[in-house]
Parts: C-alpha cells; sequence; structure tokens
C-alpha cells in the first residue's frame, strides 16, 4: 500500500475539515477518513437484498392481470393502428 497526498484547494472544505477535526478530537486525516468512511456506507447496497423472483413467482404475477382488451368492439387492425387502407394512422 502507497500514501498518496491530498491536497485541498477550496478554503471552505478545508475549513470545514479542519472543524470536524476540532470538534471530534480527530487528525485532519482521520477525520476526512471517517467521514468518507460514512458517507461510502450510504452508497453500498444492502447486505440483506431480497432474492430476485423465481420463473414461477413471475409467472404467477403476470397471470393475475386481467388481458381483457380496454374495448373489445375493436378489430385487431384497430388495435394495431391499421385504418381502411392497411396503413397505421
Amino acid at each position: 500500500m502507497y500514501t498518496m497526498a491530498l491536497h485541498i484547494t477550496n478554503p471552505e472544505v478545508e475549513e470545514k475539515v479542519r472543524t470536524l477535526a476540532s470538534a471530534t478530537g480527530e487528525s485532519i486525516t482521520d477525520a476526512i477518513g471517517a467521514a468518507a468512511e460514512e458517507r461510502l456506507a450510504r452508497f453500498e447496497p444492502a447486505k440483506e437484498t431480497i432474492p430476485p423472483p423465481t420463473v414461477d413467482e413471475i409467472l404467477a404475477l403476470v397471470r393475475s392481470f386481467d388481458l381483457q382488451p380496454i374495448n373489445p368492439n375493436l378489430t385487431d387492425d384497430e388495435i394495431l393502428g391499421y385504418g381502411a387502407n392497411g396503413y397505421c394512422e
């Protein structure tokens, strides 16, 4: 493992880091490290994830829908948008 210097060029950010380090009694490095760890923890995927649904669960869901046409009086061509000339309207 190697170390790399971090150069903060924004005075407002630098002041926030120094205030944080002072308030927590940590070094600036430790304060930045802890803040980064806390923020990263919010972006990590949850440890307990919901398993993906099985094929049977998906099929049961699809079958549960009432797949009837909204207007049963329409022909297949009308449903697809074809007009009397055979073109999509």
